[in-house]
């Protein structure tokens, strides 16, 4: 009865509970048995998996290189324009300029095992430049199921790629390799340094600054970022800061300078330790040269070949099949015209390529590439040098370019890390905002006191400074005159310049635009300004210097005070809001 206990009805429902949990554990138990056969099977190479491109699986299980040569020259072109150009996205770029496809074997019904040929794409070269097979590793397990990714009643969802250290079968030598282990590995760390994270160098980019991922902070071990900006002459400027830790943590950037004296310090330490080598550099630039147009046309050899092979395919099928048996003769006859028409596209496009890519160099090509090696510097500067070619001579010889700036002067210690283990030290100069920051400040300040009190002139005191070596901040190369007066007047100092004559005799409540500027406390530059808006009343020296002479009478002096201390706009919106006429200046 229904509320009434059953003990017997009870004892069938823990029996039926206890059976379904022990399938469930048998179940569980089956599959970690099943899964430890395939690790077994694994470890001992004989477990079968998809094989990538390049490669095909015999009835016996055996691994073998792919039996189509067309095939395996694209593989191993890959592999080389990756090694010589060292991106992804360069070498898929070459592939498509040149209208390189990628030899797909089907694995699926209808045409399991039938060659096609695909596009290339930037996940298909991934996966090929990572595959440890390529260089004839057999590997088990490098993705595995992560359980924080698993979403639930998916069961294929949740794998990523784990570390070879984590691998659960791994087997060196047991395929046919197209490359060694050694460039396999460099391949991975290409990859790994390519991309743009704080700890990486990075791929080299197109933007100006040829040291990009290349320089590092002396003081925490960081990588500078680049940092760019439109200077007022329209030429684009960048810095190197460091600014990781004021991105993670809040404190102030470590330091920070000047890219184009720093590129051009780097630069010019390249090109010297590249002169040595401009006999091997011109013999290697036509090796490539020769080596890459011999690969191009072995590609479109094998192309032209397979055209021809489908076309007598094609022919003798229409012959064989009977005369009578129209319905299967037209399909085959439509057949080999569409083969004969690919035939001849793959001919045309290749006698273009011909046209283009002649098959050898000639003897003033090779002339050319000799002349070309022996001068770096004028390879260097040449217009047809983009600045991503520069940025990849200079990451064949430097491994990474160390700084240290003294302080806020324009000294910065740089050290070169080359590759082989080589390094040059020196300190360079970068431009600095003030004066005050230069680290001879003091000295420049007691000989321009020196000199101004010998009579000297403002001229004659800028080629003194700028021949005993003195440079003035930001990036100027030698004192003028503008230069030396400024320091002149921020010392109190004097000259035999006109600029910095007597002052004249002056009527009552007249001021000199400086003295002026200073009594009311604005910036001489704005009074000066104030002059030709009309707003104060001035006159002009008639004898040089023609200095300004502004009246200012204790009522004018406050009224000037009282205007110096009002917004900016308040002026023009005055303007707009009253009929009042704007005071007119009387200028004398």
């Amino acid at each position: 009865m229904d509320g009434i206990y059953d003990p017997a009805q009870y004892n069938d429902r823990l029996l039926l509970g206890l059976k379904g949990t022990m399938s469930e554990a048998e179940l569980h138990s089956i599959k970690q048995r099943l899964q430890q056969g395939r690790v077994s099977k694994a470890r001992r190479g004989a477990l079968g998996f998809r094989v990538p491109t390049g490669y095909v699986r015999q009835h016996s299980g055996e691994i073998t290189v792919d039996p189509d040569e067309q095939v395996q020259s694209v593989v191993r072109l890959i592999f080389r324009k990756f090694e010589e150009l060292g991106t992804l996205n360069a070498v898929l770029h070459y592939l498509v300029q040149h209208d390189i496809t990628l030899g797909i074997r089907a694995r699926e019904s209808p045409g399991t095992g039938e060659l096609e040929w695909h596009r290339p794409n930037r996940m298909t070269l991934q996966n090929l430049l990572k595959h440890p097979i390529y260089a004839g590793a057999y590997a088990y397990g490098r993705r595995q199921v992560d359980p924080r990714r698993k979403a639930p009643g998916r069961p294929s969802t949740g794998r990523v790629f784990v570390d070879s250290s984590q691998w659960l079968a791994f087997i060196k030598d047991r395929v046919p390799a197209y490359i060694s282990w050694e460039q396999y590995e460099h391949n991975l760390a290409q990859l790994q340094a390519n991309q743009a994270r704080a700890e990486t160098r990075g791929a080299a980019r197109n933007g100006a600054a040829l040291l990009a991922g290349l320089v590092v902070c002396a003081s925490c071990g960081c990588r500078l970022a680049v940092s760019y900006d439109q200077g007022s002459t329209g030429r684009k400027r960048f810095v190197y800061a460091c600014t990781r830790r004021k991105i993670d943590y809040g404190e102030d950037a470590c330091q920070q300078l000047a890219g184009l004296c720093l590129d051009a310090f780097v630069s010019q330490q390249t090109l010297a330790a590249l002169e040595p080598a401009t006999l091997a550099l011109s013999l290697a630039a036509a090796h490539q040269v020769e080596r890459e147009r011999a690969d191009l046309l072995r590609l479109w050899e094998q192309r032209r070949e397979r055209a021809a092979y489908e076309v007598e395919r094609a022919r003798r099928q229409y012959h064989l099949v009977e005369p009578e048996n129209r319905l299967v003769a037209r399909q085959l006859e439509r057949t080999w015209e569409e083969k004969l028409a690919a035939q001849q596209r793959e001919e045309e496009a290749y006698h273009r390529t011909l046209a283009t890519q002649p098959r050898g160099l000639t003897e003033a090509e090779q002339i050319a590439i000799r002349q070309l090696a022996a001068n770096i510097p004028a390879l260097w500067e040449a217009a047809t040098t983009t600045v991503a070619d520069r940025k990849e001579i200079i990451r064949q010889v430097v491994e990474r370019v160390v700084v240290a700036v003294q302080g806020e002067s324009e000294r910065v210690r740089v050290t070169i890390d080359w590759v082989g283990g080589a390094q040059t030290e020196d300190e360079i100069v970068r431009p600095v905002a003030r004066l005050e920051q230069l680290s001879y400040y003091p000295q420049l300040c007691d000989r321009v006191r020196q000199l101004a009190s010998q009579g000297r002139s403002a001229e004659a005191i800028a080629h003194h400074l700028n021949d005993a070596g003195y440079r003035p901040p930001k990036r100027r190369e030698s004192f003028g005159q503008q230069g030396i007066r400024d320091l002149l007047h921020r010392l109190g100092a004097s000259t035999k310049d006109a600029r910095f004559a007597p002052a004249p005799d002056l009527a009552a409540n007249e001021w000199l635009l400086r003295d002026l500027a200073q009594a009311i406390g604005m910036p001489a530059v704005t009074l000066y300004n104030w002059i030709y808006r009309g707003w104060v009343t001035a006159r002009r020296e008639e004898k040089p210097p023609h200095r300004w002479i502004i009246w200012a009478d204790a009522a004018e002096l406050a009224r000037l005070r009282q205007r110096h201390q009002r917004p900016i706009g308040d002026e023009a919106h005055r303007r707009w809001t009253t009929e009042a006429p704007t005071p007119t200046a009387m200028t004398r």
